[in-house]
């Protein structure tokens, strides 16, 4: 930074470090205010052209540092002061002259601002010297940061090559493995190849073997088959009764043993009583049975430890041997007497299959003689049947106009009574398929339930259909109802039958019980009935038979306006 002051013309004879006295100090400050006072009024009656403005001023001042280093300028000062204090000692009395209070302060303001700027530019230097430090210190800390990063980066290249040429060579090496491994597997594949083909060869050879032994066991005589299965049960129960003797004799020698040992212990024991002393005779013999009962006792336990052979013989675990029949034919003369054989019988059984034939082929047209002239028959009988149809469906028809009519002249109570029926049977139903009862039932809503719960049943057993386990389920579930209704139908035809029996039974018994009429007069004769004479109709087609095999078959016949109608087809007189 830089500081501007006021030009100050300093005479040699006047001292700028004097201080003024005490007493004037404050005249001095007033003198200086009132001077100001009186510059400030004398511009106010000046004309414009003769005032001053703050650039014009401006120039007046002399700068510091025009021209003039600052260091040059500390020099002079401190040259001339020291110069004054030396010439001062000498003459201090005389050169206390009057000052001017302005010139002083405006020396003091001089070096003030001279100090002021010396200090500033002292802080200011070190300031720089010290930011330059720190820029040097960061600069050595980041040229070393640097380094540091180029050594890092160096390593880690370095790194990254060793890494490289260990892949490259790890990657040769499983190459190569790979390589090896290959071949090794087409050689192994190739062996396989062979090995399986060998298998299938083998197989095939294995299958033409059993093929053949089949033939020939079939071949073999039965009662060659009975004898070798005859010996191999013998070979069996040898080998049963081989092990269940040597299983036994093993227990026998353990029995043995174990009972020697046993009465050894005894004998010890019986010695050590009777040493020392004497016993009467009579207690000598009474010990000595005392001693066998016991040594019996001792037996029969001893044997009851040990199986008997039955149980030996339920223990025994039959193994087979493993070998196979051996084959009846051993020689190709064997096979060829079989044959010789088999083609007598064979002859025979030709000759009456030829004979079966021939009569099958009679009978054959027996039956087609009597199948053409039944035919004949059945045509003619067909066609009786479908006039007397006819003339049934008429009088059917006839019947129902009368029923109908008949139904609308008598009260509706039969209607509702089947009516209260169908509704008890359809709540009936409604319970056992959904477990509870309507307080309130509605026939319409129960069935449309009925009619869910039965879709949901029958998309439930097409799933279960699906699977075998199922399909096995639902099949025996089936024959289980099924047998449950013949079973009932079964019986409910019984009880018709033993009804009907009784009805009979109590009929006979009525009339037997009845008084006996006797048959008075000549008995009535019936008029034979009239010859039956064939008429030739002609009829014409009107498309009745059509229309009937299209409601058959479709639901819905076309008639003769082109109206599709879903009733049965009535012909028209």
């Amino acid at each position: 930074p830089f500081f501007t002051c006021m030009a100050v013309v300093v005479d040699d004879e006047t001292n700028p470090f004097r201080l003024p006295p005490d007493d004037q100090i404050f005249v001095i400050r007033e003198k200086e205010r009132q001077r100001r006072a009186e510059e400030r009024e004398r511009v106010k009656h000046q004309k414009v052209w003769q005032k001053t403005t703050a650039s014009s001023r401006v120039h007046k001042n002399r700068r510091i540092d025009d021209g003039i280093d600052e260091a040059q300028i500390a020099a002079e000062a401190a040259s001339k002061t020291k110069t004054q204090r030396r010439d001062g000692a000498v003459t201090r009395e005389t050169r206390r002259e009057k000052e001017n209070v302005s010139e002083f302060v405006k020396k003091k303001r001089e070096m003030f601002l001279v100090q002021m700027h010396l200090d500033v530019q002292k802080a200011e230097i070190l300031k720089l010297d010290e930011r330059a430090k720190k820029k040097d210190e960061a600069l050595k800390r980041s040229q070393q940061m640097l380094e540091e990063d180029v050594t890092r980066f160096d390593a880690f290249l370095q790194t990254t090559d060793k890494n490289a040429h260990k892949a490259l060579k790890n990657a040769e090496e499983k190459t190569k493995i790979k390589t090896e491994k290959i071949q090794k597997i087409r050689h192994l594949r190739s062996q396989l190849s062979a090995i399986t083909s060998e298998i299938a060869k083998l197989s095939e050879q294995k299958d033409e073997c059993i093929k053949f032994k089949g033939f020939l066991e079939k071949l073999t005589p039965q009662e060659w088959k009975d004898e070798k299965d005859n010996e191999k049960v013998e070979r069996q129960l040898s080998r049963k009764r081989q092990w269940v003797q040597e299983q036994m004799a093993g227990h026998k020698a353990d029995e043995r043993a174990e009972i020697e040992a046993e009465e050894r212990a005894m004998e010890e024991k019986a010695q050590e009583n009777s040493r020392g002393r004497r016993r009467p005779k009579r207690e000598a013999e009474e010990e000595g049975k005392e001693r066998e009962r016991e040594m019996e006792a001792m037996r029969r336990r001893i044997r009851k430890k040990y199986p008997t052979q039955e149980t030996v013989e339920t223990e025994y675990q039959g193994i087979d041997s493993g070998t196979e029949r051996e084959l009846y034919f051993k020689q190709p003369k064997q096979l060829l007497d079989v044959f010789t054989s088999l083609e007598g019988s064979n002859l025979f059984l030709i000759q009456n299959s030829q004979d079966t034939e021939q009569v099958l082929e009679e009978v054959q047209q027996k039956i087609e003689e009597m199948q053409s002239k039944y035919e004949t028959t059945t045509k003619r009988m067909m066609e009786n049947i479908s006039k007397l149809e006819q003339q049934i469906e008429s009088e059917n028809r006839r019947r129902k106009e009368l029923k109908e009519q008949l139904s609308e002249k008598k009260n509706s109570s039969e209607q509702e009574k089947l009516l209260t029926d169908m509704c008890n049977k359809v709540v009936e139903v409604h319970a056992a398929c959904f477990k509870e009862k309507e307080q309130y039932p509605d026939t319409h809503k129960m069935l449309k339930a009925i009619e869910a719960k039965l879709e949901e049943l029958l998309t439930y057993l097409d799933e279960v259909e699906e699977t075998e386990l199922g399909r096995k389920q639902v099949e025996e579930l089936e024959k289980q109802y099924n047998k449950k209704r013949r079973d009932k139908q079964r019986r409910l035809k019984v009880e018709k039958e033993d009804r009907k029996k009784e009805s009979k039974r109590e009929d006979s018994l009525r009339r037997s019980q009845a008084p006996s009429h006797k048959k008075v007069g000549k008995q009535i004769m019936f008029r034979s009935p009239p010859l039956y004479q064939e008429k030739r109709e002609v009829e014409e087609d009107d498309g009745f038979e059509d229309n009937c095999k299209d409601h058959r078959v479709f639901g819905i016949w076309i008639d003769n306006e082109g109206m599709p109608n879903a009733e049965k087809p009535q012909k028209l007189t």
